[in-house]
């Protein structure tokens, strides 16, 4: 990325997370250790039900790609999709062409061992969804490099609020929050959106509408967001992450709830969303890594965030029902991640 002018967060003193509704409880045990390197997985829905996880392992760092047809049940099997990554990745479902009934393709994103952005497509296969168990469903691109250069140890984050559009965001080498942007057939520059970043960005999209969220220089968390026509400056919406992580976005379609997710210095999870005038709602918990969300379906949010136990970091995860259980439920382990 071009070498430019850092333009900083407003300097805003920083404030703890404060707990307004612990709900839900944990099935993790006290946190051992610092933050675990391999981090949230990527993860979204190509259908509204299921989940497809895609996942930082291993001493080589290599991608992973497991799935849930239920959003619940996990497959035993995980597919191999290699690369060395040097953050955890990110992934968006979204259908290729603008047809009604085009299966959704898959985008998986990472910091390859060179700094830059990577990018792998899982493509359905004829109008079959797409199934990890079933080689037959899709067909998987190889590793392309989509340049930059992303600050060390953290990821992108993708949304997509239209028919073949990804709007792709990463941290620079600067601090600076940068853009790129798929139209459904070639890729922007990227675009420069100011600030200075302590975090990863997280982001998501309802209608023409984008939201992305980053921790800044006061170690509180900042707000920037996309009209449909032009961006708006960074609002301070408080609260302190845990270091070394970063938030997670996400959305309940258009017209919904747009929101934030973040592993507090409590280790616990906590959720807020604009326009909330309860502050930040607690889930308790004991995690080790930043979460990572999706919303695949309105008022349904599933999180996903690395815990510990004494002998290894396991993979958690924990879904919100807001039209179900209108709750949380508990946290469980994915073995074998």
């Amino acid at each position: 990325m071009a070498a430019i002018m850092l333009v900083s967060l407003c300097a805003v003193s920083a404030s703890t997370l404060s707990v307004s509704a612990a709900q839900g409880s944990s099935s993790t045990p006290t946190v051992v250790g610092a933050p675990v390197g391999s981090g949230a997985p990527g993860v979204c829905s190509v259908n509204g039900t299921g989940l497809d996880l895609f996942i930082r392992v291993g001493a080589d760092n290599s991608l992973v790609w497991k799935e849930s047809p239920d959003g619940t049940a996990w497959t035993a099997s995980q597919t191999s999709l290699n690369g060395t990554l040097t953050a955890p990745p990110a992934a968006n479902a979204t259908p290729a062409t603008s047809g009604m009934g085009v299966p959704a393709s898959i985008y998986v994103f990472a910091r390859g061992n060179n700094g830059a952005l990577y990018e792998r497509i899982i493509s359905p296969t004829g109008a079959q969804q797409i199934t990890q168990t079933d080689s037959s469903t899709y067909t998987l691109s190889g590793w392309t490099s989509l340049g930059g250069q992303l600050a060390t140890n953290t990821g992108p984050s993708v949304c997509s609020w239209g028919p073949g559009r990804l709007d792709v965001f990463v941290q620079g080498t600067n601090g600076a929050l940068y853009q790129k942007v798929w139209n459904g057939s070639t890729w922007s520059n990227w675009n420069n959106l100011g600030g200075k970043l302590t975090s990863a960005p997280g982001a998501t999209s309802t209608g023409n509408q984008v939201g992305v969220f980053a921790a800044g220089t006061s170690g509180t968390i900042y707000y920037k967001h996309w009209n449909g026509a032009a961006w708006s400056g960074w609002a301070n919406v408080g609260g302190t992450l845990l270091s070394g992580t970063s938030p997670a976005a996400y959305n309940w379609g258009p017209n919904g709830q747009l929101g934030w997710l973040v592993t507090g210095t409590d280790s616990n999870l906590y959720r807020n969303w604009i326009g909330s005038s309860s502050g930040y709602e607690g889930i308790p918990g004991a995690l080790t890594s930043s979460p990572s969300a999706t919303a695949k379906a309105p008022g349904v949010i599933d999180v996903f965030a690395r815990g510990s136990t004494s002998t290894f970091a396991a993979l958690y995860q924990i879904s919100y029902n807001y039209n179900g259980s209108g709750g949380w439920g508990q946290w469980t382990a994915l073995g074998g991640v």
